[in-house]
Parts: structure tokens; sequence; C-alpha cells
């Protein structure tokens, strides 16, 4: 504890800033599968964020957060499981001394760190008995874009909002017939406590 408070002691001095930063996720999985039945959920996700203001009104962050997204296909929960390590450049706008607003933009990378196999045809359906791969599988990698806004209301606090779309497949619907590609959207609304 007295490493941590040297250390954020040092890097508030140097334009650093260290900090815990958590909140609420909202997920839907966007495919051209016509027989899929997609519902959006809630999830939650928390870890450490480094924040490096290059410039008074510049800087970057970057983090790295657990993540569970939630999300249904065809009434079958999907629950994502990552760390995900999201870099954004940031636009810092002060009102006034401790107070301002933010823009920020940038890559999401993510890891699959939970299960990736998901039977959403049912375990009765004549696809799932005669194909093993009649599934939903999440990919192990994940590739996203950020775009963000928020408000520091003190030099300690932040909150913000995260738009983020997934530039490369969240995971693949596989039937006999054929295989669709599925790519993940959602929000992000967070806390951010800076030492």
């Amino acid at each position: 504890m007295l490493m941590m408070a040297f250390f954020a002691t040092v890097a508030n001095a140097q334009g650093i800033y260290f900090g815990v930063k958590g909140g609420l996720n909202n997920t839907k999985l966007h495919t051209d599968w016509e027989g899929a039945k997609i519902e959006s959920g809630y999830g939650w996700f928390v870890g450490p964020t480094l924040r490096f203001d290059i410039l008074p009104f510049f800087g970057i962050q970057g983090s790295a957060f657990y993540s569970q997204n939630n999300s249904k296909i065809n009434g079958e929960d999907i629950k994502q499981k990552s760390v995900i390590i999201p870099i954004d450049a940031r636009l810092n706008i002060p009102v006034n001394e401790d107070t301002g607003i933010f823009l920020s933009t940038g890559p999401q990378f993510g890891f699959n760190t939970g299960e990736d196999d998901y039977n959403i045809f049912g375990s009765n359906s004549s696809e799932a008995k005669d194909n093993i791969n009649s599934t939903f599988q999440l990919k192990k990698s994940l590739f996203s874009w950020n775009f963000g806004a928020g408000i520091s209301l003190t030099k300690h606090i932040e909150l913000g909002f995260v738009y983020s779309v997934a530039l490369a497949k969240t995971g693949e619907i596989k039937d006999l017939k054929k295989e669709d590609k599925a790519k993940a959207r959602g929000w992000q609304a967070s806390a951010t406590i800076y030492f």
C-alpha cells in the first residue's frame, strides 16, 4: 500500500495518473443469420487504468479490464468472459482547474478467458444431433474500436461512456447449411477513481 501511494504521488507530479475503473456494459451480437433471435444483455467490467497527459489538452489512456458481456441467441445465454485492453487517445477540454470534459477513441484488444462454445439450436434439434458443430463459437481473440466521452468531476473522479464496435468477428454461428459471422456492438458506462 505504501509503494502504491508513493507511485501515485510521483505519477501525479509528472502528468501520469493511475487508478481503478469499472462499470456496466450492454452488448448485442449482430449477424445476417435469419434464424437467429438475438437479445442484448447487461454485464460488468473492472480493472486498473493508466492515463498519461502529454499536453494539457491531449493524452493517452490504457487499461486492462476483466469483463463479462452477456447476450442471448435463441434464448441461450452467451456469457463472454474476457480480458480487454483498450488504448485510447484523449482530448481533454477543461472547464476549470479541477473539472472538465473529455473525448476519446482508440483500439481495444480482447482475449476470451471463458467458455467459447454454445448450443443455440437446442439439445433436441436435428442440427444438434446430426452435426457436432451446430453451435455458436466465440473467437479466442477480439478486436474492436472505441468511441468515448466523459466528465471529470474532480482531479480524482471521472464518469465516462464508451460505444464499442467489433472490427473483426466476435464469433461464428455454425449449422448444417452455412456459417454466419457475428460481430458485437455495445456500450460501457464507467466510473474511474485516480489515486
